[in-house]
């Protein structure tokens, strides 16, 4: 018995540095970096990006939110492609394909993806009321979300840079609610522009959740599964959430009645049908180059640095519109991003502070103790 204990305890332990090796999980190193880059690159791209699209939809005579909710899902089949590729380059692997999903894992992974299905949904139906910088700005608050839910969840401990952080960008969206309502987009009530602020920071506060609770299934599937953690299975994840995320998408484009819509909404859209065509499916790939670059980094770092790497882009999310859109740039509008990049500052300060204290620790800025 105490040597089937003893062997028991050697297997953990060899799993455990299997596990540390495969997922990369000492944080140093080239190849280490060139993911974080590479992930940061994918979400900073598919981030901006399918912001802009959302809104050059909604500009140019789109109106159907369940359309644009599949948009933000449907394209997980794009993810096929360099799972594929993996199992090309890897062919003597003895892994198959999805098969760490177990009962309660399958379960877990739906409940993520049906989480996101509703935030994707009110995500589209506050962004119709909004311009594309303001919702940028709004949606910065994720990260205060994040570091609360990081708190209770996955235990990342709370510190003053921390609730500094929370204040300012809570702030900073109450500044944008306020001061920016007379930059409303054309035909939008008082109403809507208040309900569209309110949609946009809840869907921020569901995506703080999410995030979170993704780091606590891949922390389970290497704690209580013994799974080692690698880019085909982050991957694989992601498929069964977007696919289930598209179920629930499908379902409501059919329950309402918008299906029977997008052919006359095509027909009609102001800068021509192509464009239409076009503006969803590439919509549909920015939005997939998003979520995998932020559950990337969930699996390289942890949920709060990814929290950290989305807020860091908020210039950019501001800034385009104003190029390509030609938006108008308020004081408060740019207040708020002072505000939004002092919060963003503040916690990068906090993090390196607590980091810095820890003795031997050797974790990168942003990532937990295995």
């Amino acid at each position: 018995m105490a040597d089937e204990k003893e062997q028991e305890t050697k297997q953990m332990k060899e799993t455990e540095g299997k596990w540390k090796m495969g997922s990369i999980a000492s944080r140093t190193g080239l190849v280490y970096w060139a993911l974080v880059f590479a992930n940061y690159l994918a979400l900073s791209i598919g981030l901006v990006s399918s912001n802009m699209l959302s809104r050059f939809y909604f500009m140019h005579g789109g109106s159907r939110r369940w359309v644009t909710s599949l948009t933000q899902s449907g394209g997980f089949p794009f993810l096929f492609i360099p799972l594929g590729i993996s199992y090309y380059l890897n062919p003597t692997s003895s892994y198959k394909p999805f098969s760490c999903f177990t009962p309660r894992i399958l379960l877990c992974t739906i409940v993520l993806g049906l989480l996101i299905g509703f935030d994707n949904f009110i995500y589209s139906w506050g962004v119709s009321f909004l311009s594309a910088s303001i919702s940028s700005l709004l949606l910065s608050t994720q990260l205060a979300f994040t570091a609360i839910f990081s708190c209770l969840i996955v235990k990342q401990p709370m510190n003053f840079p921390t609730l500094n952080c929370i204040i300012l960008l809570t702030l900073s969206s109450a500044l944008v609610g306020f001061t920016s309502s007379s930059q409303r987009p054309p035909g939008v009530s008082n109403m809507q522009y208040a309900m569209g602020v309110i949609l946009t920071i809840a869907a921020a506060a569901l995506y703080g959740l999410y995030l979170p609770l993704l780091e606590l299934l891949n922390s389970n599937l290497t704690k209580k599964k013994k799974l080692v953690i690698t880019f085909r299975l982050v991957l694989e994840t992601q498929i069964v959430i977007f696919a289930t995320a598209t179920l629930f998408s499908g379902l409501g484009l059919v329950a309402s009645g918008d299906y029977r819509m997008i052919k006359t909404e095509a027909a009609g859209f102001n800068v021509g049908e192509v464009k239409y065509v076009l503006c969803l499916v590439f919509g549909a790939l920015a939005w997939q180059m998003a979520f995998v670059g932020t559950a990337g980094l969930v699996f390289l770092t942890s949920s709060l640095m990814s929290g950290i790497c989305i807020t860091a882009l908020i210039p950019a999310g501001v800034l385009s519109p104003l190029v390509f859109f030609h938006e108008g740039f308020s004081a408060g509008k740019g207040f708020a991003i002072v505000l939004s990049l002092w919060a963003f500052a503040s916690y990068l300060f906090g993090e390196y502070k607590q980091k810095k204290a820890e003795p031997g620790n050797e974790v990168e800025l942003g990532t937990q103790k295995k």
